[in-house]
């Protein structure tokens, strides 16, 4: 049975013209917006992964001094006992 399916799909598949219409390709305008649009949205996720993702960024440039009191400060928001126990 699926070998009689995949056969009517090839075939109709071959039935079809290819193609169809041709796709013909945007001017130099077009192109140049659909590009500005593309270069817009990935500054626009840039922006929103920095926002989302800064405070830890910001935390790979810290001392370990730094880092350490930074989790010293973050557990006790906590209410957590600090380290060492």
């Amino acid at each position: 049975m699926r070998r009689r399916d995949a056969l009517a799909l090839l075939l109709a598949a071959l039935a079809t013209p290819a193609g169809g219409e041709e796709r013909q390709r945007p001017d130099h305008a077009e192109w140049q917006r659909q590009l500005d649009a593309w270069q817009a949205r990935q500054r626009e996720k840039e922006a929103a992964d920095r926002f989302w993702n800064g405070p830890r960024e910001q935390q790979r440039n810290l001392t370990r001094d730094q880092v350490e009191r930074w989790e010293y400060q973050h557990w006790r928001r906590r209410g957590w006992r600090s380290y060492p126990y």
